[in-house]
């Protein structure tokens, strides 16, 4: 779906990650991106997307 202007998205995804050398515990991450198209007030992430793309995976 593309979004028409004045709606948004929120694209979520994950990351898991060690250290170089593999010895340290795993660390993870959450990216949250949130894009407007065209013009929008200036609150407008503060509530429900108009579309949510979720591609987190598990974290083990």
């Amino acid at each position: 779906m593309r979004p028409r202007p004045g709606q948004w998205v929120r694209w979520q995804l994950n990351h898991r990650h060690s250290s170089s050398s593999g010895t340290a515990d795993w660390s993870y991450s959450l990216n949250t991106f949130n894009v407007a198209y065209g013009p929008v007030d200036g609150d407008v992430f503060l509530g429900e997307p108009t579309v949510l793309v979720d591609e987190c995976g598990p974290v083990r």
